[in-house]
């Protein structure tokens, strides 16, 4: 009797904590953002090494999030990169830090993935609570009308927080 009694108070304790305790807000990314990328790569031939490279020293990211999910664009425009993503917040400052993991608007669900390209990215993000203050810091590997293929790295820091109101990539 007492062990089930002891288990109905448990239980009634961890329901009303479970219904109590609001979950951790995750971090906002939305705004205007610059920084560069540099992809290197293979257009066929040599697994290692990379015989290629690309980039944009200047380039430009905007963001509008919506609760844990986002869409983003690279160098907006029509030789720009697309993505959805959704947030991973860290679990002792979620609402500060995490990573994000972004899906290319063109991600192939087979390879090869041509005329089309697919990408995949995870960046570690840092936000400031009530600022602008923020960074994005990411890796992708992609494959480009195969047999392209070879990784991007990405670094952005926030200018603003408008939201620049992108809707996600279907």
């Amino acid at each position: 009797m007492r062990t089930r009694t002891l288990l109905y108070l448990l239980s009634t304790i961890s329901l009303a904590l479970v219904f109590t305790v609001s979950p951790a807000r995750a971090y906002d990314l939305t705004g205007h953002w610059v920084g560069k990328w540099v992809c290197k790569g293979n257009d066929g031939g040599v697994f290692r090494g990379g015989n290629f490279t690309s980039g944009n020293a200047n380039s430009t990211m905007v963001v509008t999030q919506v609760q844990g999910t986002f869409a983003l664009a690279v160098d907006p425009g029509p030789n720009g990169f697309t993505y959805n993503g959704v947030a991973v917040p860290n679990g002792a400052k979620p609402d500060q830090k995490g990573e994000a993991v972004l899906l290319g608007c063109h991600l192939g669900t087979t390879l090869p993935v041509a005329p089309f390209d697919g990408e995949m990215v995870l960046a570690k993000v840092t936000t400031k609570l009530n600022a602008i203050k923020a960074s994005f810091k990411g890796t992708s590997y992609f494959v480009d009308d195969t047999p392209e293929f070879g990784t991007c790295k990405y670094s952005y820091k926030r200018i603003d927080t408008v939201d620049p109101n992108l809707t996600a990539c279907p």
